[in-house]
């Protein structure tokens, strides 16, 4: 049956935009060097990795590079290339390369696995992956279970491994906890997203001058947000960034999720926040991220999901405010909350063995995935103990020669990487644990092909574009932008879609039922 979920809920999701992190076991360094192609190779294959980083990125980073391969070409006999962009750039960066025959052989989706899949653009890893990517799925498999990669496989064919993290992002209110205490409220009053208008009002009437309320993201209808919309609602995506054709719960019937109830009433309450001025007026089109604005000490609070119980303090470094968080609604499993954040092998890559050897050590060898995180020990950070490091004294993540520590949930495992000081360790154990106790959707495994409608596809993400940011920030009244939001998307092919996405579900279903 189709389950009903109150506006808490809905709202909660329509808020969000993700976050993350996971993973387990040792530094594989044995096992990584009885892969053969190590220090005895005559000649190290050579890959571009590109990653994307959320911190500063250095001007030159090849002493990082000259240090992965320090340890890639002994252990492996792989020349790493590595290349970093902003996650602003990353995608056009990567389609460039691509699109244009440069060299490149190791990326992460981040949201477009069924884009690149219908491309043609990468190259099947199942035969490979035995061979060579051992040390890999046996970590993957004993983190999250037999079932993770499903959620990248079509047609037989294996197409990404996914990062191997706390993949259970719960959705939590971040607050500045010293405003909280300073308007007489504690984190037990906040209980769901209906205890917060008080709080509001609280705030608006002791710091005039901040904004008590934002999105994490200044750009609401990416993929970030929409990869969390289902998680509160039991929403399966089936695949597909764009709203267009969910199933909600144990029910298979396919529906445009912004014609649905839920949808309706969550976006109505955002619109009463904004009547309210708990949100800038700004809200849907600002530049300005509201993490600024919390650093600034003009923002209070914003939702956004993350694994574990301490992201809180990895949030305070960043921003300098004494930040806490508070979990207020559940999570879902579906295929897309795994292969949003994928690793992938190019089809045009020339070394293929090479990459997936790569991929391998940088999911089960510790010393290359936190020389990709943290940089240089002694330089760029210093061991605070066996599972923790810090800056170097006086340095910060903004003044360090290089960090990209805001990237460890899209990077190999997470039980392999480093923590901030500060962090219990025991919350990465949680994330691993709560990998498997989560509850997941039926239909996980579903992977929507779009190939016969991407026209149509194109067409929708535009009107998506168009309405998702101001309806999902309150900018736009319900009662009369849902009727044109959903007239527009039905004139751009919506209803074609979701035909063949039923289509394509039912056909799932029935594969399911003869295994």
């Amino acid at each position: 049956m189709r389950r009903k979920k109150g506006i808490v809920s809905l709202l909660l999701t329509i808020l969000m935009l993700s976050s993350i992190v996971g993973g387990c076991g040792n530094s594989g360094d044995s096992k990584a060097n009885s892969q053969g192609a190590g220090s005895g190779s005559a000649k190290a294959d050579k890959i571009v990795f590109a990653m994307p980083s959320f911190n500063r990125i250095p001007d030159n980073i090849n002493r990082v590079t000259e240090a992965i391969n320090a340890i890639t070409i002994p252990k492996i006999g792989v020349e790493v290339d590595f290349k970093v962009f902003g996650p602003a750039d990353y995608a056009q960066k990567v389609n460039l390369a691509l699109q244009s025959g440069e060299q490149m052989d190791v990326f992460t989706t981040l949201g477009q696995f069924t884009s690149y899949v219908s491309k043609n653009q990468l190259y099947p890893l199942e035969d490979l992956l035995p061979e060579h990517g051992k040390d890999l799925l046996a970590i993957i498999e004993k983190d999250f279970g037999p079932d993770m990669l499903k959620s990248t496989t079509l047609d037989g064919h294996i197409y990404g491994i996914p990062v191997n993290k706390g993949m259970s992002i719960p959705s939590n209110i971040v607050y500045n906890a010293d405003m909280l205490k300073e308007v007489g409220f504690s984190a037990d009053d906040i209980q769901s997203v209906d205890d917060m208008p008080k709080i509001f009002d609280a705030i608006k009437q002791k710091y005039p001058e901040v904004i008590p309320f934002g999105p994490v993201n200044v750009n609401p209808s990416d993929p970030g947000l929409i990869f969390l919309l289902k998680g509160m609602y039991e929403v399966d995506f089936l695949s597909d960034t764009t709203g267009i054709g969910v199933v909600i719960g144990d029910d298979s019937q396919v529906l445009n999720f912004y014609e649905t109830e839920e949808f309706k009433r969550g976006v109505s309450m955002m619109r009463e926040w904004f009547n309210q001025g708990y949100l800038e007026k700004d809200a849907a089109t600002t530049s300005i991220a509201f993490s600024d604005m919390i650093a600034s000490g003009r923002g209070f609070s914003f939702m956004a999901s993350y694994s574990g119980l301490e992201a809180a303090k990895a949030l305070s470094a960043q921003t300098g405010k004494n930040l806490e968080m508070k979990r207020i609604a559940p999570y879902y499993f579906e295929t897309g909350a795994v292969n949003m954040v994928s690793w992938m092998v190019s089809s045009t890559t020339k070394a293929p063995e090479g990459a997936v050897k790569f991929l391998n050590l940088l999911y089960s060898d510790q010393e290359l995935i936190n020389t990709v995180l943290y940089g240089i020990e002694g330089e760029d950070y210093v061991k605070a103990g066996e599972h923790h490091v810090k800056f170097p004294e006086g340095k910060d993540a903004s003044t360090v020669g290089y960090t990209a520590m805001l990237s460890t949930g899209i990077v190999g495992s997470e039980s392999l990487q480093y923590q901030l000081e500060g962090v219990n360790w025991s919350d990465v154990e949680l994330k691993l644990r709560e990998n498997k106790e989560t509850k997941m959707s039926p239909f996980f495994g579903f992977i929507f092909d779009p190939s016969d409608v991407k026209t149509q596809m194109s067409a929708v993400t535009n009107v998506v574009n168009q309405y998702l940011p101001g309806l999902v920030c309150g900018v736009l009244d319900p009662e009369t932008s849902i009727p044109k939001f959903v007239k527009a998307l039905n004139d751009a092919g919506a209803e074609a879609i979701i035909k063949s996405k039923q289509e394509q579900l039912d056909q799932w279903i029935a594969g399911q039922s003869t295994q």
